[in-house]
């Protein structure tokens, strides 16, 4: 897998003890890559298209579409979990992932404490600008899936997000859920921005999260972001 030296600082677990790092997500170690011998090589387009001639010298690639604004986020996650399960002739496993997934995302879904109003799911990118999760984010499909509402209902782009002005953002009606990337200079609510824009937050201060999940990540991710919000909503 490539990736994973960044995929660790959202998770702290052990991965997959057999997992080999190949170095950037964009930028893997083709050598290395092509001295394992796989037998096939998979991919989300459109993010890693660039990469697809250079992969298909080594094995066979598979693309697979995960997110993006008109995409079943879902279907998408099933078709993944159920291609890996048929790679390594473990579909059975595959199918009760998905169904824990399912089991356990409709518990979480009458437990969650229900907010008055619609959510939004915002990360900081810097003083002026944030990130805005919508139609084709990972965090939009559990909203969905945990019988709550997205108040952005705006555009997204392929990650399945949009950028907007902290002005533009705080003109939005809804609940703001502040995600904290461990990655991020603005990983705690002690390091907000304190421009005078952020003052709006002071006085009805968001519910946070800290992120323990890959964004763009599979059924354990999604749960991870659905118990974790269930938290947040508990303290507020």
């Amino acid at each position: 897998m490539a990736g994973l030296a960044q995929y660790r600082r959202f998770y702290r677990e052990p991965l997959l003890p057999d997992t080999q790092e190949l170095g950037n997500r964009f930028q893997p170690n083709f050598e290395y890559l092509a001295s394992l011998e796989p037998d096939a090589i998979l991919i989300s387009p459109p993010a890693h298209l660039n990469l697809e001639n250079k992969l298909s010298s080594i094995a066979d690639v598979i693309k697979i579409p995960l997110f993006g604004e008109n995409l079943n986020i879902w279907q998408n996650l099933e078709q993944l979990t159920r291609k890996v399960g048929e790679l390594n002739d473990q579909q059975q496993q595959a199918q009760e992932l998905i169904e824990s997934a399912q089991t356990r995302l409709a518990v979480i879904a009458a437990q969650i404490a229900r907010p008055v109003d619609p959510l939004l799911v915002v990360e900081i990118r810097d003083d002026r600008h944030v990130r805005i999760y919508g139609h084709g984010s990972l965090e939009d499909m559990v909203i969905t899936q945990l019988g709550l509402e997205n108040a952005w209902q705006g555009p997204t782009n392929d990650w399945g997000f949009s950028t907007l002005t902290i002005s533009e953002a705080f003109q939005l009606e809804g609940r703001f859920i502040l995600l904290h990337p461990t990655y991020s200079q603005y990983s705690t609510d002690s390091a907000l921005p304190t421009s005078g824009l952020w003052q709006h937050w002071l006085d009805d201060p968001p519910v946070s999260i800290d992120v323990n999940y890959w964004p763009w990540g599979g059924f354990f991710s999604a749960l991870r972001f659905a118990e974790s919000l269930k938290e947040a909503l508990e303290n507020t």
